[in-house]
């Protein structure tokens, strides 16, 4: 079983052209069923803050359902979530490969120019997917170790993260992604987007990092697929052998609601 980021260049505000992209990339990519891929952040609208960009795609959740039903795979994808009092949350959808929803993750770490708009979560989801144990998170979250560790501490195995970082900061992204996998002997499987928008330029850098902070495979500024073959041999030979998480002082980390599913 395979995790795969899918690194896009959406189309800025057009939801049926991104759309069409992304049921492309994925018609050509080699998934077999039971397969988990993982879409940047916003992957229908690009990042956006626009009420009206972000009212076009009402039907997220039915499109991506169906889009993981017909090819009978995991499937995780950022997007505008519309919550009560007219605001959004900035979510990842988890899809079951029978077209399920398992979770809505909603980002926990709001940037400071998405507060306006978005509502932040309060919560973590950690996803029996069978082979292993996962937990979706999205973007500026990257930069806040507490929730990872909450996470791991939950039982999360494979961190998939869908993102839209941008350029000017891609050294951290790249650092980041490293150390939350080592702190928390944890696998990575991070999508992000490339290309321009009128804001900001995206440097991609999708990644897939083993649970000795490795990279595996990574991504250059344009559109292309990364994979982790996950290694339950590996990740659970690391943890037995160094023993870090077993030495967490729980009472430091606080408490948090944790959705098991």
């Amino acid at each position: 079983m395979r995790f795969i980021a899918i690194q896009t260049d959406p189309v800025w505000h057009d939801v049926v052209a991104n759309r069409q992209r992304i049921s492309r990339r994925i018609d050509e990519l080699d998934a077999q069923p039971g397969d988990y891929l993982v879409l940047p952040e916003m992957c229908e609208t690009a990042w956006t803050t626009d009420i009206t960009a972000l009212s076009l795609a009402e039907n997220s959740v039915d499109w991506f359902s169906s889009i993981a039903r017909a090819r009978g795979v995991w499937l995780q994808a950022g997007f505008g979530e519309r919550r009560g009092g007219g605001k959004f949350s900035n979510s990842a959808m988890v899809i079951g490969p029978d077209g399920t929803v398992k979770s809505i993750y909603r980002k926990n770490f709001l940037f400071p120019s998405e507060r306006d708009c978005f509502e932040a979560g309060t919560e973590l989801c950690v996803i029996d997917i069978g082979v292993a144990k996962i937990c979706p998170l999205v973007c500026y979250d990257l930069r806040f170790p507490e929730l990872w560790r909450i996470a791991a501490r939950a039982g999360a195995e494979v961190f998939t993260v869908s993102s839209a970082w941008p350029i000017v900061r891609h050294q951290h992204w790249r650092t980041l992604l490293v150390a939350r996998a080592i702190e928390n002997q944890a696998c990575v499987i991070a999508a992000n987007r490339c290309g321009r928008d009128p804001s900001n330029e995206y440097a991609g850098g999708s990644v897939a990092i083993n649970a000795l902070g490795l990279r595996l495979d990574e991504a250059d500024p344009c559109e292309r697929d990364i994979t982790l073959a996950f290694d339950r041999a590996e990740l659970d030979g690391w943890r037995a052998k160094f023993g870090a998480l077993r030495d967490i002082r729980s009472s430091l980390l606080g408490n948090m609601i944790i959705t098991q599913v």
